[in-house]
């Protein structure tokens, strides 16, 4: 049996419609997912202990080290993600010299202090779903000494979010980061591309052989 035009016609519309829609929705979730990451993670571009987002909602109080690393001078994790009213206590390894923490939009700072043991806290009550709040070491943010805090119910695909505490304060596993989301979605969406028309030329084979 030989398809006439028309249903032909309508099939190829059909087929490439559907290629076509599943392409630009596969690039509009990766150029989604780039955007909101990009609220922060440019920040931590160049931190070197950066894995990814610690995922500490439920946790009523998160520890931060300030002073990790080989020399000293960073914070770990670097970014956590926790809930409203959650309370964060930064504390000082003693390593590195004297570092502060503070807030760029000034809405938390510590002192200057070098001293093993010291804490600084703050509890994020004023905070609403989706803030994220970058700090930094003041004597030390030319080296890249800088975090983040990320509050609220964040969609996971939107922020790299990790495993959360290990048990020693340091990085849990890591997922998958933005840009590893975004360049599968696009690999995704250009395999899809590529494949829509090969589907095609056999489905139409198919209905000349029938």
């Amino acid at each position: 049996m030989t398809p006439n035009a028309d249903d032909g016609s309508m099939s190829r519309r059909g087929f490439f419609r559907a290629g076509v829609a599943g392409t630009a929705a596969t690039a509009a979730i990766a150029a989604g997912t780039g955007t909101v990451a990009a609220a922060y993670d440019g920040w931590l571009d160049d931190v070197d202990n950066y894995d990814g987002t610690h995922d500490y909602r439920g946790e009523d109080e998160v520890h931060v080290s300030v002073g990790a690393g080989e020399n000293g001078l960073l914070f770990d994790p670097a970014a956590i993600l926790i809930d409203e009213g959650t309370t964060v206590v930064w504390e000082w390894t003693g390593e590195g010299g004297g570092h502060n923490v503070a807030a760029v939009d000034d809405a938390f700072e510590s002192e200057l202090v070098d001293e093993a043991g010291h804490t600084f806290e703050h509890t994020f009550d004023d905070a609403s779903e989706g803030d994220v709040y970058t700090y930094v070491c003041t004597p030390h943010e030319a080296v890249d000494m800088k975090g983040v805090v990320a509050v609220g119910d964040v969609d996971d695909d939107l922020v790299d979010v990790g495993d959360g505490d290990d048990g020693d304060g340091g990085a849990g596993g890591r997922d998958l980061t933005a840009d590893d989301i975004a360049a599968l979605a696009l690999a995704f969406g250009f395999a899809g591309a590529l494949l829509v028309p090969l589907f095609y030329a056999a489905h139409r084979k198919a209905q000349h052989d029938e």
